[in-house]
């Protein structure tokens, strides 16, 4: 990871959040297995007091990109909201990368779900 920070969360359920995710922060997760490539729906739970925050998807160190989702403004640090996006995963084991177009948010958790 690159920028950012773990604190604790005020979201349902407590523990840890990543926060202070500026422009051009960035989160790595290895050795993420998909089994079966497809179609799949990304969810994040995310706070921001902030407009036009966005995050980009990758795998392979960002070689890849899988798609971009918008982070809307909650109206604050600890009013967090669920938003999605859906991509296309090919099978493999990935380290999956979370950017920070626009940063400004903090994200508490953050799921892929196969759709079909």
């Amino acid at each position: 990871m690159s920028g950012v920070m773990t604190e604790p969360t005020p979201d349902t359920g407590g523990g840890s959040d990543v926060g202070g995710i500026d422009s051009q922060d960035w989160i790595a997760f290895g050795n993420v297995q998909i089994p079966r490539t497809g179609t799949y729906l990304v969810e994040y739970r995310v706070a921001s007091p902030n407009d036009n925050g966005r995050i980009s998807l990758d795998i392979n160190e960002g070689g890849t990109v899988l798609g971009e989702v918008d982070v809307p403004n909650t109206g604050s640090w600890s009013s967090y909201r669920t938003v999605s996006h859906v991509v296309q995963i090919p099978a493999g084991t990935y380290q999956f990368g979370l950017y920070a177009i626009t940063g400004g948010f903090d994200i508490n958790w953050w799921k892929i779900t196969q759709l079909y």
